[in-house]
């Protein structure tokens, strides 16, 4: 590595309008649950996927709740972790064309709240 300079591969969200814009059914859901902050407005839906673990094996979570996220954490969870192996690869193709998969995944969640 050189002495003076690094490499810095990172994922930041990008929102032209913020997340709850975008994601409002999510958002609300997070917001209610105490998951997110209502001046929170740029979650990474990366990082979300872990957010969503955490409300999954939360007792405090609301069946229903769970019910409805359910059958899209395995696909979330199964994307993300390709996504983190082609990160740490920097096969930056294969990670670009898995976060299509994970926006659209969100996607289709937003879609069924």
């Amino acid at each position: 590595m050189s002495q003076h300079m690094q490499i810095d591969i990172r994922l930041l969200p990008f929102y032209e309008k913020g997340f709850k814009t975008h994601f409002p059914k999510l958002a609300a859901v997070l917001e209610r649950e105490k998951y997110l902050s209502s001046g929170e407005n740029d979650l990474s839906l990366y990082h979300l996927v872990d957010l969503l673990h955490r409300m999954d094996i939360d007792p405090a979570v609301p069946s229903p709740v769970k019910v409805a996220m359910n059958g899209f954490l395995g696909r979330l969870t199964a994307i993300k972790e390709k996504a983190r192996e082609a990160l740490l690869a920097r096969k930056l193709n294969d990670l670009d064309r898995l976060l299509y998969q994970l926006e659209d995944e969100f996607e289709n969640l937003e879609a069924s709240l």
